[in-house]
């Protein structure tokens, strides 16, 4: 499996406010990367400069081996993003929004389209009738995910997508996601505040805090750290932050 995005000593100021310091990482195409940290830790401004929402202060970024802003124009088609809050009109039903943001997807096959509100949940029997803004939070996400999804992306960055939701709604996402990745070899990065929301889905875990990547563990290293001494985790944590701040 080869390497779809790596990013070398990124760094977001604005202004005298560092708010990515150094990022460092690499992403293999087929695995689902949990990106933890606490609110601040910087997810989101990474998650927005992927998606070309903002502009590093410096370092480089490379996604499917697009360096230049026209190539990652380009690349960032083959992606789909769930940033912060979904993109929708408020008074158009989650059905219609889904029809206004296809053809901008590159997505015109009907059928398609049908298929992918029927896996997620989202026909006029069940909640695609709804107008957006009567949503509860667990019916906007679905229908986030759905958005993010219509362009067949080959890797998937998430905004803490289940962010707001009780634990089976957590469950039954978690799913959706896994069944992407799966079944048709989806890469995620899916950011959250708590690595709980991602066990038996993500492969590996991103830690950051304050800008930084703290660690870096498989979900097989997590679980076992969890499992065995969730206290040496902490502490290891600690040890990383002490000495970032040093």
């Amino acid at each position: 499996m080869g390497e779809i995005l790596s990013v070398q000593g990124l760094t977001k100021r604005y202004g005298t406010k560092t708010v990515l310091d150094g990022l460092s990482f690499a992403l293999e195409q087929g695995r689902v990367y949990g990106l933890i940290g606490p609110e601040g830790a910087g997810k989101t401004t990474l998650l927005r400069l992927l998606a070309g929402l903002c502009f590093p202060t410096a370092g480089s970024l490379s996604i499917f081996g697009s360096r230049t802003e026209a190539q990652l124009r380009r690349a960032r088609k083959r992606i789909g993003f769930l940033i912060e809050t979904p993109v929708a009109v408020e008074n158009f039903s989650l059905r219609q929004n889904l029809e206004l943001q296809a053809p901008l997807a590159g997505r015109r096959d009907r059928d398609g389209m049908k298929a992918l509100r029927r896996t997620l949940g989202l026909t006029e029997r069940e909640v695609g009738h709804r107008r957006f803004r009567d949503c509860a939070v667990w019916e906007r996400q679905r229908y986030g995910l759905a958005a993010a999804l219509l362009g067949d992306p080959e890797l998937l960055v998430l905004d803490e997508p289940m962010s707001g939701l009780d634990p089976e709604g957590i469950r039954v996402f978690r799913e959706l996601l896994g069944q992407w990745n799966w079944d048709r070899g989806v890469t995620m990065l899916i950011a959250a505040s708590d690595p709980a929301e991602l066990l038996g889905l993500a492969t590996d875990y991103l830690f950051m805090e304050a800008g930084r990547l703290l660690l870096r563990l498989t979900a097989v290293e997590l679980e076992q750290k969890l499992a065995t001494a969730p206290e040496e985790l902490e502490e290891m944590l600690l040890r990383l932050r002490e000495e970032r701040s040093a």
